[in-house]
């Protein structure tokens, strides 16, 4: 049948009630629609706040680089990066809400942490007195020309500033600028290096210039693994950085790698070319980075030293094999160096929110672990280790004789009975054991730290994915509601060797900004 044979139908006009039902129901669908795309579009929004940066909008120093993405990660975040990415595009940012309560800011012993998690900064930025966004680094590799390089850009620098301060008022803001030498990379002209004190000079203004711009509490230097001859200068370049920092009434930190006490038998000195008097080797790690950061020396300029005390069993190298990576043992002999040459209140310890899991009787890289990791081997076959006694483990275990990778160094294990705790299993055909941190663990070392009256600790680094109960433990720390602890006695320093050598404490852990997609701690 054509459309023209159809019989039309009789047409009734409609009655003004059934004219306002439908005008009525219109609207309330129209209305449904407009909701539900503009929630849409606001968690689209949050979303890309987290992904990227907000557009470039005039930058205030030219002399800082903004990088057009984040190029900063922790070992975990580099080796869980493809299973995870897909699933952080995914989620939508949850609103960061106000405390329930008021941080104290005279507490006597501070929370601070480095971070280069927004989202974790945040949602926890009120279990802090301090916070050090780990966002600048030096423009340039084998020289310098003075600027800087920042992940977050000039409008994100602005916006996150004001956003932590309203979160938590009382919060000291002091972000990291990081540069670790390496083949590709140098600390040189930006500490005056080859005669370049215009250069330095330059450098200088330009972190002074940031730290005004932005509002920032101050600035914390983060200059590693330097080779001797750079000791006097990088002391120069940090004496004239404070003055000027301080007379703008701002703070100034500086990290520095962990030292020892070294026998008093094997006390000697190192003639390093260039340097106008040998350095006192009165530490027992004997490599380019502890040589140039004199405790005694930066502690009388700077308002903080935070000595980063983790990577005792770094998983670049072969030795000394598995292990924690800040035992208990080892803080007390860095505390025991650092307590005759830095005011107490100056002095905060740094450890690690990461452990590494390692092979023990197959060929297989030691990767990075953290709480969601720890959680993920629990949920399946392993034999969980708090304290870790590992002689202990090495004669009760039948697999011994197959754990190569570690019953070699068994001996530098004696005696020790670790707070870490550790997972034992096997995958993959191949026994593994992991350490990690939890708060029980954490609870311990800050139990340890706050004996001996020290300023205060530093986290290593604030992400997610640390376990949530340690955040329980800080919101007491912040608000002084923790049980007093018994002061620790005075110690002299060890006549006997009691601990290893420390290799390079971040080197497994960074690499230059040009290797950051297969990086191993921070560019």
């Amino acid at each position: 049948m054509s459309e023209s044979q159809i019989p039309s139908s009789p047409k009734h006009p409609l009655s003004n009630a059934a004219k306002y039902s439908l005008l009525f129901a219109s609207w309330v669908f129209l209305s449904a629609i407009s909701f539900y795309l503009g929630m849409n579009l606001i968690q689209t929004s949050g979303t890309a706040l987290v992904l990227k940066d907000s557009p470039k909008t005039g930058n205030a120093n030219p002399s800082v680089v903004e990088a057009s993405t984040p190029s900063l990660g922790t070992p975990s975040e580099m080796e869980t990066k493809e299973n995870t990415e897909s699933q952080t595009t995914q989620t939508v940012e949850e609103s960061a809400e106000l405390p329930n309560f008021i941080p104290d800011e005279n507490v006597t012993f501070r929370s601070s942490a480095w971070s280069t998690d927004w989202t974790a900064m945040k949602k926890t930025v009120h279990l802090y007195n301090e916070i050090h966004p780990f966002i600048y680094t030096m423009k340039g590799g084998l020289s310098n020309n003075g600027e800087l390089i920042s992940s977050w850009s000039s409008t994100s620098k602005k916006e996150r500033v004001q956003e932590l301060r309203a979160l938590n008022p009382k919060v000291k803001i002091i972000p990291t600028i990081f540069r670790w030498e390496n083949p590709k990379e140098k600390i040189q002209e930006n500490i005056g290096m080859g005669g370049r004190n215009d250069i330095r000079d330059h450098h200088i203004q330009v972190i002074v210039n940031e730290i005004m711009t932005y509002g920032y509490d101050g600035i914390d230097i983060d200059y590693e693994g330097m080779s001797c001859d750079k000791k006097e200068k990088f002391e120069e370049f940090f004496v004239l950085l404070a003055r000027e920092v301080h007379k703008k009434g701002k703070l100034i930190s500086v990290a520095v790698h962990p030292k020892t006490p070294a026998e008093k038998s094997k006390k000697k000195e190192l003639n390093c070319r260039g340097l106008s008097k040998p350095i006192v080797l009165d530490f027992r790690e004997n490599w380019r980075g502890p040589t140039t950061h004199d405790y005694a020396f930066l502690a009388k300029h700077a308002d903080r030293v935070k000595i980063m005390a983790y990577e005792l069993h770094p998983r670049k190298y072969h030795n000394p094999g598995p292990g924690p990576q800040a035992p208990n043992v080892w803080l007390k002999e860095i505390i025991t160096y650092a307590k005759k040459r830095v005011p107490t209140q100056k002095l905060y310890m740094a450890i690690p929110t990461y452990g590494y899991d390692w092979a023990l009787n197959c060929k297989s890289s030691a990767k990075a672990i953290y709480h969601s990791d720890a959680q993920r081997i629990k949920a399946g076959i392993h034999k969980n280790r708090q304290p870790t006694d590992i002689n202990r483990i090495l004669n009760e275990e039948n697999k011994v004789a197959s754990w190569r990778n570690l019953s070699k160094f068994s001996d530098i294990h004696k005696n020790r009975a670790y707070e870490d705790p550790s997972l034992w299993y096997t995958s993959g055909g191949c026994d593994r054991v992991a350490f990690y941190m939890n708060r029980k663990a954490f609870e311990e070392k800050m139990t340890l730290l706050r004996k001996y009256d020290l300023g205060g600790f530093s986290f290593w680094q604030l992400v997610t994915d640390n376990d949530p109960e340690i955040n329980v433990y800080l919101s007491k720390l912040v608000q002084g509601q923790l049980p007093a602890v018994e002061k620790a006695k005075e110690e002299d320093e060890p006549k006997e060797e009691t601990t290893l050598p420390l290799s390079d404490s971040k080197e497994a852990l960074k690499v230059s900004d040009s290797k950051s997609k297969s990086k191993t701690k921070k560019f």
